[in-house]
């Protein structure tokens, strides 16, 4: 029953972050008058399509991509059957089809941000950035991190929620950091802190050994939150990429269909308790619609980001 119930969110998920991907470049080329001849979900052999007001809607039969079919979106593009009357996105100008290929990494990132702001708002409590007490094994405290302390900023970066932390400790903890903290209304420095590393799942990150304190829920809270945690999300993303570009990570921790896969049966059977599961799951799909969008943005040419690379560059040649 786990198998189907992984395969069934794992094909939603990517069906629906494929769907707002493409729902915006859709929405933003209509908005500009663009000809658009079909709006695909999926890749491979048609399931079912339809004839919509202005262009044909399809379901396709693998659910690991998806397209907005738009005329003229190169400068080799020939007309096809039902293009007349249909103005062609390489007829517009630069900025609109700059918005028009951004904006479907954008909706991403919205989503992201909706599904983070729905995720703090189930939170029970909100954690913070000060050190509650320490566990058993603590080594943070023997290299000055003391209870009550507010953390700020570690390794030059500034921190505002409970994830920054965890996600710059994990990223960068394998060394020493400097760690800025608030204690009794001064700003102190505290040089070389040492955390433990954690290797178990084949790749060193460092590991918070303190527990924070929590505080309660606010309108204002909540919103702070929901935002400082969807930015950190998406500098995590950035700083794991680079990582791996850099050979820190291997590639195989940059997963696929089948690797998010995995993870989701492992979150699904990790916990018996239906609440932990859901907010798992929940947070999963936030940090894949952030990646997808972050991914997008990249200067590859198959990608979004490198059509935009393109527009730059004739922004700047005055030229196609």
């Amino acid at each position: 029953m786990s198998l189907v119930i992984t395969i069934v969110f794992t094909v939603l998920l990517f069906g629906l972050l494929i769907f707002i991907h493409e729902l915006g470049h859709y929405t933003a080329a209509r908005s500009f008058g663009v000809g658009i001849r079909e709006f695909s979900i999926g890749m491979g052999p048609k399931l079912k399509s339809w004839k919509g007001k202005v262009n044909d809607f399809s379901i396709r039969a693998f659910p690991i991509g998806g397209y907005v079919s738009m005329v003229g979106e190169t400068s080799a593009d020939k007309p096809e059957e039902g293009d007349e009357g249909k103005t062609g996105l390489n007829e517009k100008p630069l900025w609109q089809r700059a918005i028009v290929i951004l904006a479907g990494p954008m909706m991403n990132l919205i989503f992201g941000f909706i599904l983070m702001l729905i995720f703090v708002i189930c939170l029970r409590v909100l954690p913070t950035t000060t050190v509650d007490r320490f566990g058993n094994g603590s080594i943070s405290n023997a290299s000055g991190l003391s209870v009550g302390d507010k953390i700020i900023e570690i390794d030059g970066t500034s921190v505002h929620v409970y994830n920054d932390m965890a996600y710059i400790i994990a990223l960068r903890g394998k060394e020493p950091l400097d760690v800025k903290v608030i204690r009794n209304g001064e700003e102190i420095v505290l040089t070389d802190v040492i955390f433990p590393v954690d290797s178990s799942s084949g790749i060193s990150m460092g590991d918070i050994d303190f527990l924070p304190k929590y505080s309660e829920k606010s309108f204002g809270s909540v919103m702070y939150n929901a935002f400082w945690q969807s930015y950190s999300t998406i500098r995590m993303t950035y700083e794991s990429l680079f990582r791996t570009v850099k050979g820190e990570y291997g590639m195989d921790a940059v997963s696929g269909p089948i690797g998010i896969g995995n993870q989701v049966e492992e979150v699904i059977t990790s916990s018996s308790d239906m609440y932990v599961t859901c907010m798992n799951l929940l947070s999963m799909a936030m940090l894949i619609s952030v990646s997808l969008g972050i991914m997008n943005l990249l200067p590859i040419p198959v990608l979004d980001g490198g059509h935009l690379l393109f527009y730059i560059i004739e922004a700047i040649r005055r030229k196609p």
